[in-house]
């Protein structure tokens, strides 16, 4: 999950001193946004795949999330909105998520997913600008994304009958709007600087590999399919992925490294990178071993990218706002949408020529960064990451 990097205490009133009720919120605040994106990618997947599968193999509502979310995140209205905003997009996806069985029509009710997707990632974009801490800074764990896939999973696997289908799913984000709200209100005083979207390269990159994961999950991509799980075990092993891993490895990253050494963060890049050029590499065999191996590589690089210090390099390559909002489209919900247009007719070929042409560029920005390091600093080019 993107997190906006504003690392700042909650003022109290009291210098140094945070009461336990505010320390309490903000770690309930960091709960609630992941919970909210990972339900987006869950329940909203599900959904296409039921109601729209003719539109794009059905993926078509996790597309126009993605892109909503990318195309609010960091933009003027954002910063200014109140906290009633807040709250308020919260409440309407969570009514919003009964909209597709109040329709009677077929296609009324795929029209209606799409609309409560276009609101779910506004409200995303929404959260993460106004977000002020980082899951991977408010303590030794980072058990805030493995409560988040816990109670995800509750929420959509709770029983009911067809029509009380969405219950889980709304009183779910109705709480995490009221958590929020409370959150947004807490910090309305701060007026603080977004950064959005960062979207060089290695930055974009393994949160695309992640999201392509996620949103190609109810298509049965070649490594689920090859490994014979039931649905329940695919959407359970994707939170373990998204959710789960990042938790892992960050513990691992914070006991190996001391927090401010630069260039050891800064190689960390390199590793995320790697781990995206083996992932495609392994659809070359076809054991179960291959597969899990697929699965597990874009995910690890998920997850050193989610665990990394990101602190500011001066020398770093800085792009326009615009050029990094469209590459970021373009990687993400693009080419989720192109992988989802291909589905019918190449099937599980689509996702892995997706993953290879994430890799390809991988390899190419390695290549891009091995030469930026092996030129004397006193040439004056920048470093790669």
């Amino acid at each position: 999950m993107r997190m906006s990097e504003r690392h700042r205490p909650v003022a109290t009133g009291q210098p140094g001193l945070v009461p336990v009720s505010v320390h309490a919120l903000v770690h309930a605040g960091e709960v609630a946004q992941w919970t909210v994106v990972l339900l987006a990618w869950l329940w909203l997947g599900e959904q296409g795949m039921r109601l729209g599968w003719s539109w794009a193999s059905g993926v078509l509502a996790v597309v126009l999330w993605w892109a909503a979310r990318l195309l609010s995140r960091g933009r003027v209205w954002t910063l200014q909105a109140t906290p009633a905003l807040m709250g308020l997009l919260g409440l309407l996806t969570a009514w919003g998520v009964w909209w597709p069985d109040l329709l009677s029509g077929h296609s009324a009710a795929h029209a209606a997913l799409l609309a409560v997707a276009v609101l779910w990632g506004v409200w995303c974009g929404l959260i993460e600008t106004r977000s002020q801490s980082s899951t991977f800074t408010l303590g030794r764990l980072a058990w805030h994304p493995l409560v988040a896939a816990g109670l995800t999973y509750l929420a959509w696997r709770m029983p009911g009958s067809l029509l009380l289908s969405p219950l889980g799913a709304s009183v779910l984000l109705a709480l995490c709007a009221a958590v929020l709200h409370a959150r947004d209100r807490l910090g309305a005083w701060q007026a603080g600087v977004c950064r959005g979207v960062q979207a060089s390269l290695p930055q974009v990159l393994p949160a695309s590999a992640m999201g392509l994961m996620m949103g190609s999950l109810w298509l049965g991509n070649a490594w689920c399919a090859g490994l014979n799980l039931s649905l329940a075990w695919m959407a359970t092993s994707h939170l373990v992925l998204m959710a789960g891993l990042p938790a892992l490895v960050a513990g691992v990253m914070r006991w190996w490294m001391p927090v401010g050494h630069a260039l050891a963060h800064e190689r960390l890049s390199f590793i995320s990178l790697g781990f995206l050029i083996m992932g495609p590499l392994m659809l070359l065999g076809d054991s179960v071993v291959h597969g899990v191996l697929a699965m597990l590589l874009p995910s690890l690089a998920w997850a050193v990218h989610l665990g990394r210090h990101r602190m500011p390099v001066g020398s770093a390559v800085r792009w326009p706002p615009g050029v990094q909002r469209g590459l970021a489209l373009l990687l993400g919900p693009g080419l989720l949408a192109w992988v989802g247009f291909l589905s019918p007719w190449q099937g599980p070929l689509a996702v892995q020529s997706a993953f290879a042409l994430l890799g390809v560029l991988a390899a190419v920005q390695i290549l891009h960064g091995l030469r930026r390091w092996a030129v004397p600093p006193s040439a004056g080019l920048p470093r790669p990451f």
